[in-house]
């Protein structure tokens, strides 16, 4: 039962910060768009906007894995 509650919480805390650095991006892009700029500009560099992008991905997959501890724990009881 405590494993599964360190599943939640992991998952939870991951879709938070997914959510927020998806918003975080978003006002990055309304921000681009109105200021006719272009998102390497605002980030320093081609490498940090990769490295933003990067950072969207591992959120994501960290959700979806995190989302399957929970269900697979669940299923081998």
């Amino acid at each position: 039962m405590r494993k599964r509650k360190l599943s939640i919480t992991v998952f939870l805390l991951s879709l938070f910060s997914l959510l927020i650095s998806l918003k975080l991006f978003w006002n990055l892009g309304v921000f681009v768009d109105e200021y006719s700029l272009s998102p390497d500009i605002v980030n320093g560099g081609d490498f940090w906007l990769a490295m933003d992008w990067l950072r969207l991905l591992l959120l994501l997959l960290l959700c979806v894995v995190s989302g399957i501890s929970i269900f697979r724990g669940k299923q081998n009881k």
